[in-house]
């Protein structure tokens, strides 16, 4: 199905995980992990079709069901740690640094049922120290790519 041209009709026919912003960013860091592959794909769609959304609607779904499944896991396994995270957050204008018990409480829960912890870091493959300058992190990444080259 192309989706340049694509009708109303046919948009319609995606819908969206009904669910507030205050779950979700209980969650996110566990949904980033959960959902790598699925949000992968589709910024990788994104990137290559020039930023069109419309191109990429079956990756978007992807990350859509993706992001429902987790959310289901997460009501069977951790609903009340969550709800009492999320009510915190909500009580205390988002702010993770009001929550850091109930935050810690749902972590071990998420520990413990799903495996999924918090602390990751595949943002980054290599850890660039902090003051390490331009020239020095060219040099070490022309090191790399020469030896890249190599084999």
């Amino acid at each position: 199905m192309s989706c340049k041209n694509i009708s109303w009709e046919e948009l319609d026919k995606y819908k969206d995980y009904n669910v507030t912003s205050v779950p979700l960013m209980a969650a996110a860091d566990h949904l980033g992990q959960a959902c790598k592959d699925a949000n992968d794909r589709y910024m990788l769609c994104r990137n290559d079709t020039g930023a069109d959304p419309r191109q990429c609607l079956k990756e978007g779904q992807l990350v859509t069901n993706c992001t429902k499944q987790f959310m289901d896991k997460v009501y069977q396994e951790c609903q009340m740690p969550l709800a009492r995270y999320t009510t915190c957050l909500d009580l205390n204008g988002r702010k993770h640094a009001m929550c850091r018990a109930t935050q810690v409480e749902f972590d071990k829960c998420m520990l413990e049922k799903t495996g999924i912890s918090r602390e990751f870091t595949w943002y980054q493959d290599k850890q660039i120290p902090p003051m390490q300058t331009w020239p020095e992190a060219f040099r070490e990444f022309a090191s790399d790519f020469k030896n890249v080259l190599k084999h």
